[in-house]
C-alpha cells in the first residue's frame, strides 16, 4: 500500500521551520520530542529528500526544506480557507490586502478608507490600483483583487455587490449658478469625461432623462480622463461640468474662483458599491470592510454615521448649502 504525505506531516514541518527547534517545535504542537523527530524522519523519506540540518544545535532547512516549507504554507492556507468560507467567516483582514477603485471615487475615498482599514488590518500590507469598472471586475474575479469599489453593478454573474452610500450630484461653472440647477438649464455644453469612465455614463443618463422630462438638447463636450482636468476646462470658460458632492468638499483650493450647485432633481446621482465574489459576502470581515468603507465615504460627504443608520446608505445634504461653502471661500 502506497503511503502518502499527511495534513499532519506539513504541520509538524512548518513547526519546526518556525521554531527553529525540534524541542520548541514538538511543544508548540504538544507533542514529545522523539516524535516529532520521527514524523519528519517519515516525510523525508517518503519524499526522498533532506528537508532539515541539525548545526551548532539549531535546525536550518535544506535548500529542497525550503521549497516544500513554501508548498505546505500555500497548502495549509488553502485548507484554512476552505474552513472559513464554510464558517462564513472568510478572514480576508489581518493578512495583505489588495482592492481596487475607480479613480472618480479614489481622490476622496482611498485616504478616509486606508485610515480606518489599517488598524482593522493588523498592521498588515495594503495595496490598492485604480482603474475603469471592467478591469476591477475582471480582477476580482480572478481572486488578484480582495475586493473593489464601483458606481455600477457587476456584468459578472460570479460577482455581487454591496450597497454603500448613494452620492449627490453638483455643478461647477465659471459663472454664478444658484444654490440648486437642474442640468436642462445650463446654457453652456455640459463637459463630460472620456467615453469608457463609468462617472461619464451617469451625467449622461442625467441629461438623457432631462431630455424625456423637458425635451430641451443639452450640449455636450468630451472632456478628458480626470476631474482635475475637468475643472481647468471649466475655470478657462469652456464650459460646465458635473462632479460628485463629496470630490467637491474636499477639494476647496481646486474650487477657488468656481460656481457649486447642487445639481436637481435630488434623486440625480450614484450608487457606490463594493463588489466581491458572490458567496463572501456573508463573511463577517466582509461586513467590517462595508463598514468601514461607508464610514469613509459618509466622512467624505459631510454626513455622520448616524445619518447612515437612519437613511440607509444615502447620505443627507448638510448645511450648510455647498454652494454657500464654496462661494465664500472663493470670496475671502
Amino acid at each position: 500500500m502506497m503511503r502518502l504525505l499527511r495534513f499532519r506531516d506539513l504541520e509538524y514541518f512548518i513547526a519546526i521551520a518556525e521554531n527553529g527547534s525540534f524541542s520548541r517545535a514538538a511543544e508548540a504542537c504538544g507533542i514529545s520530542q522523539p516524535t516529532l523527530s520521527a514524523q519528519v524522519r517519515r516525510m523525508e523519506e517518503l519524499l526522498g529528500l533532506t528537508l532539515v540540518e541539525r548545526r551548532h544545535g539549531r535546525v536550518t532547512l535544506t535548500p529542497e526544506g525550503s521549497e516544500i516549507l513554501s508548498a505546505a504554507r500555500e497548502i495549509m492556507e488553502a485548507f484554512y480557507r476552505v474552513q472559513r468560507t464554510t464558517s462564513g467567516d472568510g478572514l480576508l483582514l489581518g493578512r495583505p490586502i489588495r482592492f481596487g477603485v475607480l479613480p472618480t471615487i479614489a481622490p476622496y475615498f482611498a485616504p478616509r478608507f486606508l485610515k480606518l482599514l489599517e488598524p482593522l488590518n493588523r498592521d498588515a500590507p495594503i495595496d490598492f490600483v485604480e482603474d475603469r469598472s471592467d478591469t476591477l471586475e475582471a480582477a476580482v474575479n480572478a481572486d488578484t483583487l480582495d475586493f473593489a469599489i464601483t458606481a455600477t453593478l457587476p456584468r459578472v454573474t460570479s460577482l455581487t455587490a454591496i450597497p454603500l452610500i448613494d452620492e449627490r450630484l453638483v455643478v461647477v461653472s465659471a459663472e454664478p449658478l444658484p444654490e440648486a440647477v437642474a442640468i436642462d438649464d445650463l446654457q453652456r455644453p455640459v463637459l463630460l469625461m472620456q467615453e469608457g469612465h463609468c462617472f461619464r455614463e451617469v451625467v449622461s443618463d442625467a441629461i438623457r432623462r432631462a431630455h424625456q422630462r423637458c425635451g430641451s438638447d443639452i450640449r455636450t463636450r468630451i472632456g478628458p480622463s480626470s476631474f482635475a482636468t475637468l475643472l481647468s476646462l471649466v475655470r478657462s470658460g469652456h464650459g460646465d461640468t458635473v462632479l460628485p458632492e463629496p470630490y467637491v468638499r474636499g477639494s476647496f483650493h481646486a474650487m477657488d474662483g468656481l460656481s457649486v450647485s447642487l445639481m436637481e432633481p435630488r434623486d440625480e446621482g450614484r450608487q457606490l458599491q463594493l463588489v466581491v465574489r458572490a458567496g463572501r459576502e456573508r463573511y463577517r470581515d466582509v461586513a467590517r470592510l462595508v463598514a468601514a468603507a461607508r464610514n469613509a465615504l459618509a466622512d467624505a460627504a459631510g454626513a455622520s454615521v448616524d445619518d447612515l443608520d437612519e437613511l440607509g446608505t444615502s447620505v443627507p445634504h448638510v448645511t450648510p448649502p455647498i454652494a454657500h461653502r464654496v462661494e465664500d471661500r472663493a470670496t475671502r
